[in-house]
């Protein structure tokens, strides 16, 4: 499966020249859309979920990549998250091994399901997780673009260039 594409924001121009990734970048801002309802805690979550929602918003906003196109994806990834809690609460309660008894009454020990419950909302914390650019590298990529940022506007140098902001 091919990688996914990272926002021109995020590139450093080694496969596209800056006019190429300006240009891109353009595109992409006018793209993203509105912002208005992703700050909007969706009531279908249970409360724990809905706390994952706030937490994840309020790290995602920083980045400026978050819009109204994304809530389904962060509501997913908030619920994914809130599940797999209550899957460790219960393993913690039960343990990863049960006694079950079978219908002719023998007792045995088995696995308990909660251990396939949180392992599938593992996975699609994964999955979520990578469409929300929250793995290291993503967030790596993002602050090494940050901080260049930063050091362009305060550069006086390129000010008086006209490369600083």
């Amino acid at each position: 499966m091919a990688r996914a594409r990272k926002p021109a924001s995020l590139k450093q121009g080694k496969s596209e020249t800056k006019e190429q990734l300006q240009v891109r970048e353009s595109i992409e801002q006018q793209l993203l859309g509105a912002t208005d309802k992703v700050n909007i805690v969706p009531e279908h979550l249970d409360e724990l979920g809905q706390v994952y929602y706030e937490y994840l918003v309020g790290e995602l906003e920083i980045s400026g990549l978050l819009s109204n196109l994304d809530i389904p994806v962060l509501e997913q990834t908030a619920d994914s998250l809130s599940k797999i809690r209550q899957c460790d609460e219960n393993l913690n309660a039960e343990g990863l091994v049960i006694t079950r008894t079978d219908r002719y009454g023998h007792e045995n020990s088995v696995e308990n399901p909660y251990v396939k419950i949180k392992m599938a909302y593992l996975n699609q914390f994964r999955s979520l997780a990578n469409q929300l650019g929250l793995s290291p590298s993503s967030r790596a990529a993002l602050a090494g673009k940050k901080i260049e940022e930063k050091e362009k506007q305060e550069d006086p140098l390129l000010q008086i260039l006209g490369g600083g902001k």
